[in-house]
């Protein structure tokens, strides 16, 4: 069981200073929530659902192999509570980020059109689960260029990485 995740994670340096926000804001605003450590912090593309069977897995990676896309910059510099999270939001939907999720989405649904549905998308990181009292505040940017995305099985807390692909500029005509 699980679920299978199309995510762009985070790396490694930005992720751990991601961390030490979240650990700043635990320790000042008394949350004691279920934190993601610095390994998890992710953007999540597409939720694929909960059969991580073989050839669901070989469908999305015949499909990523294929698709092209520049690599792009995303940023993301404010906090904020939900009712289920804290995370970290930019100031407005990323045109990039925005525009490679919908591409993305249309190969998939090219090849898995009755599984993939489109969805309301806010870009963000979930940095805790679970409600927290944190007010919207701005923090310093959390940035950095996307060169790749991933295809995750999440299974009881941990991502077991099945496949990333490069960001390549599609050919030129």
């Amino acid at each position: 069981m699980g679920l299978l995740l199309l995510m762009l994670r985070v790396p490694a340096a930005t992720a751990e200073r991601a961390s030490a926000l979240k650990d700043l804001l635990a320790r000042d605003y008394g949350l004691r929530n279920f934190a993601y450590n610095a390994e998890r912090l992710h953007i999540t593309l597409f939720n694929l659902g909960e059969e991580v069977s073989p050839e669901r897995v070989a469908v999305v990676e015949r499909t990523a192999a294929k698709f092209t896309a520049s690599p792009f910059e995303v940023e993301f510099n404010r906090v904020m509570s939900w009712p289920d999270a804290l995370v970290l939001l930019g100031d407005d939907k990323p045109a990039a980020l925005t525009n490679f999720r919908r591409a993305l989405g249309t190969s998939l649904r090219r090849v898995w059109p009755d599984r993939l549905q489109p969805t309301g998308f806010t870009p963000h990181i979930t940095l805790m689960r679970g409600a927290t009292c944190v007010e919207d505040q701005q923090v310093q940017a959390f940035g950095w260029t996307v060169n790749d995305f991933a295809l995750v099985h999440s299974v009881n807390g941990r991502y077991v990485e099945l496949g990333r692909w490069k960001l390549t500029p599609p050919a030129a005509s």
